[in-house]
């Protein structure tokens, strides 16, 4: 199963001005870091695609990488205008799983 992070206890306490504890900003904090070194990363493996895409690729392929590429570079950003649909972690998860199977 996905790794979630569950950030509506956080919020349900701050929009009752109650005060976070330090377990829970550290724990905040820490899911952050993670988020984000998981963003840089997906980012560098998509960037290395694009690098060496055959130049027999086509046009419409290789916009596409362009795009993935952009939008990883907007989201280290903190920019999601580029993400066209949510996804849940478990689907994500779940989508990757089964498309490394059917390459197999």
């Amino acid at each position: 199963m996905a790794q979630t992070f569950d950030t509506q206890p956080y919020y349900r306490k701050l929009a009752n001005n109650e005060a976070l504890t330090e377990d829970e900003v550290v724990a905040l904090l820490k899911a952050v870091d993670m988020y984000q070194a998981s963003t840089a990363y997906l980012a560098d493996c998509h960037a290395a695609t694009l690098e060496s895409l055959p130049k027999s690729t086509s046009k419409s392929e290789r916009a596409r990488q362009k795009s993935i590429c952009l939008t990883a570079a907007g989201l280290l950003d903190g920019d999601t205008s580029g993400i066209r649909h949510q996804s849940r972690p478990d689907a994500a998860q779940a989508r990757c799983r089964r498309a490394v199977e059917s390459v197999n």
